[in-house]
């Protein structure tokens, strides 16, 4: 007998011949029902319990029928002779039919007495259809991504909380009575479920429940991303939380969409660190945070010991960057998870940080709430995030500080020309913060290393670190001549004796930024603060339509997400 609890599994033909399968899963007709239940047992709670009374009586109705119908095949069969000789079976048949007479009108009775509770409770199926068909739109979007499990479990979790909050209001159960709870439906969905999904694929998603809720609406004159959000809005309302409660929210997260046996699970791009919001967030809440770094066979140990005490202690505990450990997490992490119960500590919470790795065990997915923390778009913070990395011990010198501020501008450069592919590099080129840092370390080996005037910038050794940056730390990763050419060209306009000059223009363009005179940390920091927060194309050598024809290619990208979804939905719903 074998067994998973991956439900995606994917079983190759040769398998699926040799085995019986037998599939427990949560179907969308068993969760429809169960949603009906359930909101009957929220919204009329009269009514469900008259409804699972006479379920019962008509169940102990049946039972007895049939068993009168044994006892009368049983007199049949030990009748010897005629039957109609014996006056003992007759007699006795005579007392089954009318005890059977008697049940089949009882069960009719209650036939009857259930058309009509079954009417009152049909008023509430169009919202169970809802539930329905929102299940089968989360059991789709796993062909979009492998970071996209949402089991049967979170929904059920999202419908009781919506419940919660209704249960005890007066609701007829007509159109009018349960729009407001449809409505808090899908803004609880949108929360919950959009937090853990992609920018471009979270307009997918809350597309398709507009559709869900409003029936049919064409992507035919979409032309610009701010006219699916308009499509949005104008479907749910301007305060609706398409893009997901996640950051910005984490104590709500935390305190109340989250319980200690689920844990937050913060996937980012690669070098994006999102572990300081969390440590931020349990110092303002006051609550005990451990963290540990996971990677290694001691950060194992840590581990296991931290969530054994604090399962039992209500503290809270972070594993970072757990996708330097993945066969401990599918070992280890995914056992210890499931054996999580009624007797661990209800404060108790588990905080996963993980860059986007496809190698993350999809137990893990499942178990967990995902937050999908893609890093800022833009110069400014990129910028942002690689200057404050650095520690202060290193800003002594204010000539190496104005060539960490050039190597900071060239590494957001690097990373924003990422967002245009093919346009900006002619592949997704892997770049990190990892990146900039080994430059950080070769600029200060350079530095030190050259036994030159590091006052005079004429003598600096630029030859050697325009060659180091463009063949090694950043150019290493590039493959393509074009783009080495690109990176070539942007290495040797910045690193260069010129860049000391007073009012040096950062991008060869009239509005293109020019570096401060003084480069202390403080006025660096408050330079970088006065950058514009939108970057036009132009300062990372592209064209000034650049930003608009990528715009076109994500309207391209969603309309056919939304395609292939919608497909399949439907698909899916009509079986």
């Amino acid at each position: 007998i074998l067994s998973t609890k991956n439900p995606a599994v994917q079983l190759t033909p040769d398998l699926c011949s040799r085995v019986t399968l037998v599939n427990f899963t949560i179907t969308p007709d068993s969760l429809e029902r169960q949603s009906l239940s359930n909101v009957v047992q929220a919204m009329k709670p009269e009514l469900e319990k008259q409804r699972e009374s006479l379920l019962k009586i008509q169940s102990e109705q049946n039972v007895k029928l049939r068993e009168l119908e044994d006892q009368m095949l049983s007199k049949i069969s030990a009748c010897e002779g005629s039957i109609l000789d014996d006056d003992r079976v007759v007699d006795g048949m005579e007392v089954l039919m009318k005890e059977g007479a008697q049940v089949e009108a009882q069960i009719a009775k209650s036939n009857e007495v259930m058309e009509q509770v079954d009417q009152a409770v049909g008023k509430f199926q169009p919202f169970a259809t809802v539930c329905r068909n929102i299940f089968v739109l989360l059991e789709a979007l796993r062909d979009l991504s492998f970071l996209y499990e949402f089991p049967a479990k979170l929904f059920t979790s999202i419908l009781e909380f919506v419940l919660n909050k209704h249960s005890g209001t007066e609701s007829s159960g007509d159109d009018e009575g349960t729009a407001s709870l449809k409505d808090d439906l899908f803004r609880e969905v949108s929360a919950r479920v959009g937090r853990g999904l992609q920018e471009d694929d979270k307009k997918v998603f809350s597309i398709l429940l507009a559709r869900l809720k409003k029936g049919k609406i064409s992507l035919d004159g979409v032309k610009e991303s701010a006219d699916i959000v308009s499509l949005i809005t104008e479907t749910f309302g301007a305060h609706y939380p398409w893009e997901g409660r996640a950051l910005n929210d984490l104590a709500t997260v935390a305190e109340v969409d989250i319980g200690p046996t689920v844990p937050l699970l913060l996937c980012s791009a690669p070098g994006h660190d999102v572990s300081g919001r969390v440590e931020a967030m349990a110092r303002e809440l006051k609550k005990g945070l451990s963290a540990v770094a996971m990677g290694s066979s001691e950060g194992f140990a840590t581990a296991d010991s931290l969530l054994a005490v604090a399962s039992k202690r209500g503290d809270w505990v972070m594993l970072k960057n757990v996708h330097l450990c993945i066969e401990w997490l599918r070992e280890n992490l995914v056992k210890k998870l499931q054996s999580l119960g009624r007797t661990t500590h209800k404060d108790f919470r588990i905080f996963i940080t993980s860059e986007i790795n496809p190698r993350l065990p999809t137990a893990l997915l499942r178990l967990s709430d995902v937050i999908v923390a893609e890093a800022p778009t833009g110069l400014k913070p990129a910028i942002v995030r690689f200057f404050s990395s650095i520690s202060k011990d290193r800003f002594q010198s204010p000539v190496r500080n104005r060539l960490y501020l050039l190597l900071a501008w060239l590494h957001a450069v690097i990373q924003e020309r990422l967002r245009f592919i093919p346009e900006g590099w002619t592949e997704k080129y892997e770049f990190t913060e990892a990146d900039a840092t080994h430059a950080l370390d070769v600029i200060d080996s350079l530095m030190e290393g050259s036994g030159r005037d590091q006052q005079d910038p004429e003598k600096l050794p630029w030859d050697a670190i325009r060659s180091t940056l463009q063949k090694g730390v950043f150019g290493g990763r590039i493959t393509a001549p074009v783009d080495q050419e690109v990176l070539d060209g942007f290495v040797a306009a910045l690193f260069t004796p010129r860049s000391f000059d007073l009012e040096f223009k950062l991008v060869d363009a009239p509005d293109g930024p020019a570096l401060p005179d003084n480069t202390t940390r403080e006025a660096s920091l408050e330079w970088i603060d006065n950058l514009p927060e939108y970057s036009p194309p132009t300062w990372i050598g592209l064209d000034a339509n650049a930003e608009e024809e990528r715009d076109k290619k994500v309207v391209e990208s969603v309309v056919e997400k939304v395609a292939l979804l919608q497909e399949k939905c439907d698909s899916d719903s009509s079986e």
